[in-house]
């Protein structure tokens, strides 16, 4: 049996560029992974099923993974899913599971090149490749083409309420031209670990559409700083926010203070 962890990510800048003809958005983002993790086991089989310990749609992305590696690889793959990531949070739950999912079955069966397993990543969702990449990197089109930069130890608070948002549900809401990220600025911080300079340059242009859906996102982040976040914002397409603290001590003592929230974490970016 297989055992990996799908990590999640968070968005240290999310900017929307212009809408695209097949209804998707261009994208440009800095994205990192961190620490919160689901765990996905993965055993080898003659036919594809997957469990999971929270409901999961019929055609979820772990499945339609497995099928479109096994119609190559032939076999199958039983897999369970252990949840640590929560739902419509912008944390990419599902892709880290799919990821998962494509990295076990490589294991077992080795029936792909790297390129190529990244190329079914793609076809799977925009936030699969990365998901399987790790580390951090400037996120383009519509969150598929990569680009590696240097990854940065930070210390995180994660909390999200009750509410979760749709994704396709928000994208539909927003009218452009949005404010965009300083990119350069924080790529140039991430690269030189001024964990300062990430903080002051944290930027979701999704942020204000999605406090009109989740007020909670305006009060946690707003929280986060009275707590003594060096910076703080909604990651991805919500409704989870991230603050960054000058030590995981800190984080902790902040955490104390969301009991009103249903996820809270302490965690750290994955270094690579």
């Amino acid at each position: 049996m297989e055992k990996i962890n799908a990590y999640a990510k968070i968005n240290l800048t999310l900017s929307v560029l212009a809408k695209r003809a097949d209804g998707y958005h261009d994208l440009q983002s800095i994205m990192h992974s961190v620490s919160v993790h689901d765990t996905v086991y993965l055993e080898k089989a003659d036919d594809i099923c997957v469990s999971c310990s929270l409901p999961l749609p019929e055609n979820n992305t772990a499945f339609r993974a497995a099928r479109a590696y096994c119609e190559k690889s032939g076999g199958g793959v039983h897999i369970r899913i252990e949840k640590g990531i929560p739902s419509e949070a912008g944390m990419g739950g599902a892709s880290a599971d799919a990821a998962a999912v494509l990295l076990g079955l490589q294991k077992i069966y080795g029936a792909f090149g790297w390129d190529e397993l990244m190329r079914l990543g793609k076809t799977i969702g925009a936030d699969v490749p990365f998901c399987m990449m790790g580390g951090c990197c400037v996120a383009e089109g519509i969150g598929e083409l990569l680009t590696p930069i240097n990854t940065i130890p930070l210390d995180l608070l994660v909390v999200k309420g009750k509410m979760g948002i749709s994704t396709p549900k928000l994208f539909s809401s927003i009218t452009l031209p949005l404010q965009k990220a300083d990119t350069e600025a924080m790529v140039i911080a991430v690269n030189k670990g001024d964990r300062v300079g990430v903080a002051n340059n944290l930027f979701n242009a999704l942020e204000s559409e999605a406090e009109k859906i989740a007020p909670e996102i305006a009060i946690f982040r707003q929280r986060m700083i009275e707590c003594g976040a060096m910076g703080a914002v909604m990651t991805g397409s919500g409704s989870a926010v991230f603050g960054i603290f000058e030590s995981r001590e800190k984080a902790e003592d902040a955490a104390k203070s969301f009991s009103d929230a249903e996820f809270v974490s302490v965690c750290r970016t994955i270094l690579t």
